[in-house]
């Protein structure tokens, strides 16, 4: 899926307004070597991120509206995830909401792929729990192709 060049500044322009207005509460967790441009962007392709599965869905979408772990990033329960690697994993932390369904959105602005999905609680088994790390990383291979999420059980809680 592809933002159009405006929505690509409304980007920008919501990252630096969340950072005017206080930024994250959560530290920046895993490389402490960005400088404050590089992290404006990378807020950003979250926010791209968010909105690109907002438009896969036809569902409403404030780029400027900051829910942390309050509300869901898009519809009634979609976590959306974001690596800029294509290969990347889906990262599951324990502070997101275990009722939430998380969605793997890779790449970068302006091109990005919703790679598939899977509920917080089964991202949770085991089975993904990080050696090294207080969080759970599924490989795409064991995530739902995004078309199937509408079929779901999951659906009309998500959606």
């Amino acid at each position: 899926m592809k933002l159009h060049r405006d929505e690509q500044v409304i980007c920008l322009l919501a990252a630096i307004k969340y950072q005017q207005n206080g930024g994250s509460t959560m530290p920046n967790m895993y490389d402490k070597t960005k400088s404050f441009a590089e992290y404006i962007i990378e807020i950003s392709e979250t926010i791209g991120s968010e909105w690109v599965v907002a438009k896969y869905f036809g569902l409403p979408f404030d780029p400027f509206e900051h829910k942390w772990k309050n509300k869901a990033d898009v519809g009634n329960s979609i976590e959306v995830k974001w690596t800029k690697y294509d290969t990347g994993q889906l990262i599951v932390h324990e502070y997101d909401r275990p009722n939430d369904i998380a969605v793997l959105v890779t790449g970068t602005s302006p091109d990005f792929d919703i790679k598939g999905w899977i509920p917080i609680a089964m991202a949770r088994r085991d089975k993904y729990r990080h050696s090294k790390q207080p969080n759970w990383w599924v490989t795409q291979i064991n995530l739902q192709p995004i078309e199937n999420l509408r079929k779901s059980n999951y659906a009309n809680s998500a959606i």
